[in-house]
């Protein structure tokens, strides 16, 4: 029982569904043979869990590469934008 508990309280915490979990201890418990179907929904976790790890990870990267470049990149990128606004509201103000 504890085993079934950690486990459920492991995988909750990387994100599988309370009803993904549900099925595969139904599945589990069963009195028939069901381990086909208990790996192909495990392997669909795996893949999704996979997924958003990558997902993570890209998030990860990529704000990396800001915070490594945030000088260079960032800063310029902010002026841009700010001289983009500035343009912006005097051409609105010689519209009125």
């Amino acid at each position: 029982m504890i085993r079934r508990i950690n486990f459920a309280r492991q995988m909750r915490s990387a994100g599988i569904s309370v009803e993904a979990l549900q099925k595969y201890i139904r599945l589990f418990d069963a009195n028939e043979d069901n381990t086909q179907q208990q790996i192909a929904l495990l392997q669909e976790q795996l893949e999704l869990m996979e997924e958003k790890r990558d997902d993570l990870q890209a998030a990860i990267d990529h704000l990396r590469w800001k915070l490594n470049n945030y000088d260079s990149h960032m800063s310029a990128t902010e002026e841009a934008l700010c001289a983009l606004e500035r343009e912006h509201k005097t051409n609105n103000s010689k519209l009125d």
